[in-house]
């Protein structure tokens, strides 16, 4: 559980934002996205990304979203987690319509992968230990109370790999205090691999889960 480690390795180094009122983890938010913005800890990535894609959204937050990389088509492009092509508009539409209000929502990492061919491939271990720190720094800062995985690379990464990923019961993983919670990646929806009205179920229950924490 090496991200799960480095996550609470985080926290702990940023105790003190629990007592941050809101705007000032809004104002170190925007400070540690700038610092990411310079980032060139993998060199692959800096010559295929078009731009550093940082976590958007509320801080403190009580959900947060964890993708796994910003889209070719989409975030690479608008510079905002979950935008600009159809993944990320599912994912916001089911966030607005279960009635989940200022989510954070952000990836495991923050630039594009391409392959060879320029089409979106999975980040390398290497890659994603890289930028394990800023999402460590990020959540530390967001304090959720329920970290929602989207898809099976994010949920190992936070929750471990020994960790079931069982999107279709629901079976979230105390963790401290908090929920980590896993889910398919919108991307999985879009290419039909799993329906839009089951999609619409998991997100019903996952706001009840948020209602209730």
């Amino acid at each position: 559980m090496i991200e799960h480690n480095a996550l609470a390795s985080g926290a702990a180094a940023c105790t003190s934002a629990a007592f941050i009122e809101p705007r000032g983890a809004a104002a170190r938010l925007r400070a540690l996205r700038a610092a990411m913005r310079g980032c060139v800890r993998c060199p692959a990535l800096v010559k295929c990304r078009s731009q550093v894609v940082p976590g958007q959204g509320a801080a403190p937050a009580r959900i947060a979203f964890v993708g796994l990389a910003p889209g070719r088509l989409g975030a690479d492009r608008t510079g905002i987690p979950f935008s600009g092509d159809r993944s990320g508009k599912l994912l916001r539409q089911m966030i607005a319509s279960a009635g989940l209000r200022r989510p954070f929502i952000t990836n495991v990492v923050r630039c594009n992968p391409r392959d060879a061919r320029g089409r979106n491939r999975n980040p390398s271990k290497r890659e994603m230990a890289n930028c394990s720190g800023h999402l460590a720094a990020e959540l530390a800062l967001v304090r959720p109370r329920v970290l929602v995985c989207l898809g099976a690379v994010a949920w190992r990464r936070l929750a471990g790999s020994a960790a079931p990923f069982r999107p279709r019961v629901g079976a979230p993983l105390r963790s401290g205090g908090t929920l980590l919670y896993p889910m398919y990646h919108p991307a999985y929806v879009v290419r039909g691999a799993y329906t839009h009205a089951a999609y619409e179920r998991d997100f019903r229950r996952l706001a009840r889960l948020c209602n209730g924490s």
